[in-house]
């Protein structure tokens, strides 16, 4: 068989979560026959590494669909009149319809769209079956930030709050009916849990959970002290707006209850950061913004908690299945570990509020006895459910499912 595999992201080095499902995505399709790999970035990509051996790729592509740079006016104009959700607006798509012309003539048997941006955009080119993957639930991220407005927005005007709060609305209205559309016109749509399948209650919708590969399990040992006042972890992007919303009301309303009684902790935070969206959280006692790591090991093994503080976001959190396979202790907000198989107290210690938050962290500091159960409980989850080895299979049988349905070509 012939594959096509289309994406936002070129996968490697896969380091976030959505690389990472795309890596083994594409390694799972390589085990059944040949992939071409057609990616399509918003800015121009800055580091690539070759895919690694055990992953059999035929030709690949990384194409730029920009952004137009228009006024705000324009832009809300332009988002208005399309029909489409905000992200959805604006890219010049003319480059990379040329490259899927080209490619069209190819004889896939299947294309794998890996997020909605080039499905909506390169579906016509080709009249072959389409898998369509969304990991994120942009309709439920979008209802999550809505909720929130009242917490994200403050400070506002009166006005630019209702005007927020009424583009949220209209913004997840117009992904549910874009998720409706994919889910009409693909032969199977996949999303990474159970409860995003419920939400998106639509035919042909496939479970394909997200996961996470380790060769061993040496770091993160649970068992070792917390030196000093403890080390708590997060790590994730802050360009992306989920994270930068956590990790500042983490930092800000949580983490000083925290040194109120451990003076030495410390907050890592791992990931990419812009100086414009970092907004002063560095500053903020017993903060470390580190940057981007090429390997986050080391980090999990100094660490003494994950916490995962998100308030909104969709899709399932690697960062959450990372540190059970790691060893590392997990607090997290329930938004924090939506879509997974967990239960409070036995995998993770939930908590929803800056003092819940701290107290759940301050339990683990100071509980080594505790800190081993939950990771060890955690770690025995994360084998049985959430080893990439165990879930690739699963994307055969989307192939298969696809190949035996197809949906109408566009």
């Amino acid at each position: 068989m012939k594959f096509l595999v289309t994406a936002d992201e070129y996968p490697w080095p896969a380091r976030s979560g959505y690389r990472q499902r795309l890596h083994w995505t594409v390694r799972a399709l390589s085990g059944l026959g040949s992939v071409d790999l057609l990616v399509a970035r918003d800015r121009p990509l800055a580091a690539a590494e070759d895919p690694p051996p055990e992953v059999g790729l035929g030709r690949s592509t990384v194409v730029t669909a920009g952004y137009a740079t228009r006024s705000s006016l324009s832009r809300a104009a332009r988002w208005l009149a399309s029909g489409r959700p905000r992200r959805l607006v604006g890219q010049d798509w003319t480059q990379v319809r040329g490259v899927a012309q080209q490619w069209a003539t190819a004889g896939y048997d299947l294309v794998w769209f890996a997020h909605t941006p080039t499905y909506l955009a390169l579906a016509d080119r080709f009249p072959v079956p389409h898998v369509v993957d969304l990991d994120n639930l942009e309709s439920s991220m979008a209802r999550h930030r809505r909720a929130g407005r009242d917490r994200l927005s403050s400070g506002r005007s009166v006005a630019r709050h209702l005007a927020s709060a009424g583009a949220d609305l209209l913004d997840e209205w117009l992904w549910r009916r874009a998720e409706r559309e994919i889910a009409a016109r693909a032969a199977v749509t996949v999303v990474c849990s159970d409860l995003d399948r419920a939400r998106l209650a639509l035919p042909r919708v496939a479970v394909l959970p997200n996961g996470y590969e380790l060769s061993t399990r040496a770091a993160g040992s649970p068992a070792r002290p917390t030196p000093d006042g403890g080390v708590l972890l997060f790590i994730g992007p802050l360009t992306y707006e989920p994270n930068h919303d956590a990790v500042a009301w983490f930092a800000r309303e949580a983490l000083p209850l925290v040194r109120a009684r451990r003076p030495d902790a410390c907050f890592r935070v791992v990931g990419d950061h812009d100086a414009d969206v970092v907004d002063g959280v560095g500053e903020i006692p017993g903060v470390k913004l580190t940057g981007e790591v090429p390997d986050v090991t080391a980090e999990l093994a100094e660490a003494s908690v994950v916490v995962v503080p998100l308030r909104f976001g969709g899709g399932t959190r690697i960062k959450v299945i990372e540190a059970f396979a790691h060893g590392v202790p997990v607090v997290s907000t329930t938004v924090g570990c939506e879509g997974l198989n967990v239960e409070d107290g036995r995998h993770v210690l939930l908590a929803d509020d800056p003092p819940s938050l701290a107290a759940a962290c301050l339990r683990l500091l100071e509980d080594e006895e505790r800190r081993t159960a939950l990771s060890a409980q955690a770690g025995d989850l994360w084998q049985r459910r959430y080893r990439w080895t165990v879930i690739a299979p699963t994307v055969g049988q989307i192939v298969e499912t696809a190949l035996a349905r197809p949906g109408s070509p566009p």
